[in-house]
């Protein structure tokens, strides 16, 4: 699981392992696998993620995903690589915290290098494919009285080919409540925390229960027990390791 990542990951680091299947109307549509690791000299978070994917066309998409988070769960470095057939691309992302800035970079299957700097607020997030990484931006910030945040994503769309620089857009995150909740996961009994995603032009005042992303967090590392939308949409946790339960 290391050969495309940009180091070589210690057996002895890693503190979880685990993974998720995607379903679109209880059909299973893709598998990730995912190990996370901390590196204890620096207190960093780093998590290694392999998507395998059945697209409509019937072809096969993999996406691999290495992202690495400080101890405060800020993103300092992101590789995201998809292959399909002969299709293959590179993004990257480098954190500068001397110059407030991301350097991205986009590889295209032609060798084609495309570079941008991207400024950054203090604390933010960058969305990937893949959903063990994907709410780490919970853990920078708490949450105050009004059990609502805001949270700066850093989203790209660049495909098979280039078309633009990744930009930021808001999202509201609501904590559904403030105690867990037992969930029951293919017969296992786990404990979550609930939480609700909203765009940032929600209608808080004039619509009684705007359109949002359900998202049930487990208690290890911010690695979601299950995520799910109103159009059918859910990724759920099949399994989910803690090996620091040995220590």
């Amino acid at each position: 699981m290391q050969h495309w990542t940009s180091r070589t990951y210690r057996k002895d680091d890693k503190i979880f392992r685990g993974a998720f299947n995607y379903y679109r109307n209880e059909n299973i549509y893709a598998e990730e696998t995912f190990e996370v690791f901390r590196d204890k000299k620096d207190q960093s978070y780093h998590y290694v993620s392999e998507a395998v994917v059945r697209v409509t066309t019937g072809e096969i998409l993999n996406i691999h995903v290495e992202y690495i988070v400080n101890k405060d769960y800020i993103p300092t470095y992101v590789l995201i690589e998809k292959l399909m057939g002969k299709e293959v691309t590179k993004e990257t992302y480098e954190y500068n915290q001397k110059r407030n800035h991301l350097a991205y970079k986009f590889t295209s299957s032609k060798n084609e290098d495309f570079t941008a700097e991207i400024a950054t607020a203090p604390k933010y997030h960058i969305s990937t494919p893949t959903a063990a990484s994907s709410m780490l931006f919970m853990r920078s910030k708490k949450f105050g009285a009004s059990g609502k945040n805001s949270f700066n994503i850093l989203v790209g769309n660049n495909q098979w080919e280039y078309k633009e620089t990744p930009a930021f857009k808001n999202i509201i995150l609501e904590r559904a409540s403030l105690t867990t909740e037992k969930m029951n996961i293919d017969g296992q009994n786990v404990q979550a925390t609930q939480y609700r995603l909203y765009d940032e032009g929600t209608d808080f005042k004039n619509v009684k229960d705007p359109q949002h992303v359900k998202i049930f967090l487990s208690q290890h590392g911010g690695i979601p027990y299950m995520v799910r939308t109103d159009d059918g949409t859910k990724i759920q946790i099949k399994y989910l390791n803690d090996l620091t339960e040995k220590e």
